[in-house]
C-alpha cells in the first residue's frame, strides 16, 4: 500500500467511522498530466465500486477525494 492509498483508507475511516475492507488503486494519470485517479473496490470484487481522478497534485486530490466521496 503507498502513501495516498493509506490517506485514502484514512479519509474514509474518519469521515465514516469505519473501515473500508476492499481494495483502493491509486495511479498516476498519464503523461503530461499532474494528477491521480482512485478507484474503489469491494472486497475481493474485479468490479469498480467507485473511480475518481483529476489533475490536481497529490495534497489537493486528497481533499478532492474526500468531497467527492461526501457527496456521493
Amino acid at each position: 500500500m503507498n502513501n495516498m492509498e493509506k490517506a485514502i483508507y484514512d479519509i474514509i475511516e474518519k469521515r465514516y467511522k469505519r473501515k473500508f475492507v476492499g481494495d483502493i488503486k491509486v495511479t498516476k494519470l498519464g503523461k503530461g498530466w499532474a494528477g491521480y485517479k482512485v478507484v474503489l473496490y469491494r472486497e475481493h470484487s474485479a468490479i469498480p465500486l467507485i473511480s475518481i481522478s483529476a489533475d490536481l497534485e497529490a495534497e489537493d486530490f486528497l481533499k478532492y477525494v474526500e468531497q467527492e466521496l461526501i457527496s456521493r
